[in-house]
């Protein structure tokens, strides 16, 4: 993958991260939109390592 697009999906997963400890998302309020980030956070971050370990395994 290239490392222009592995910054990209770092730089979203560190928004949804700052978003989540902030707890101030626009239209979406309480606990459930701070818990709905974080997994998306960590699903940006692992997605370029999964990509690159499928790409070397075929």
């Amino acid at each position: 993958m290239d490392n222009k697009l592995v910054f990209l999906f770092y730089a979203a997963a560190v928004i949804c991260f700052v978003l989540a400890a902030a707890g101030d998302v626009p239209r979406r309020r309480g606990a459930l939109a701070r818990v709905a980030l974080i997994p998306l956070g960590l699903a940006l971050y692992v997605f370029p390592q999964m990509w690159n370990a499928g790409v070397a395994g075929f």
